[in-house]
């Protein structure tokens, strides 16, 4: 699970600062030397970069390398706020959905 939560905080913030650099992922691809479709793989969680590679991200991207890990960085509190988020709605839908089945329940056995 924190691998999982682990991986996820980089790819959040290799796009956030991929974005705040102006960088498509072509441009990232150009100057690290890889191919477009592999910098969209890392970033739909497909791939995960060799250390090497994550060295040349974050040297083109002009960042600390473990800025790309922090949990704190402006893109990953984005992300566990969109995930507190959803928990939040997907609690509300749940109890909107059994409170109409309840309901319904009750209409029936009337």
């Amino acid at each position: 699970m924190y691998m999982a939560g682990l991986r996820q905080t980089f790819i959040d913030n290799l796009k956030y600062y991929r974005k705040e650099r102006g960088f498509r992922q072509i441009d990232l691809a150009l100057e690290i030397g890889k191919s477009t479709n592999y910098i969209n793989s890392i970033e739909n969680g497909k791939y995960f970069p060799s250390p090497e590679t994550i060295e040349r991200l974050s040297e083109v991207l002009g960042i600390d390398p473990m800025r790309l890990f922090d949990k704190n960085a402006p893109a990953a509190k984005d992300g566990n706020d969109r995930q507190k988020n959803f928990r939040l709605i997907e609690s509300q839908l749940k109890a909107e959905i059994l409170e109409k089945i309840t309901a319904a329940f009750e209409k029936i056995e009337n």
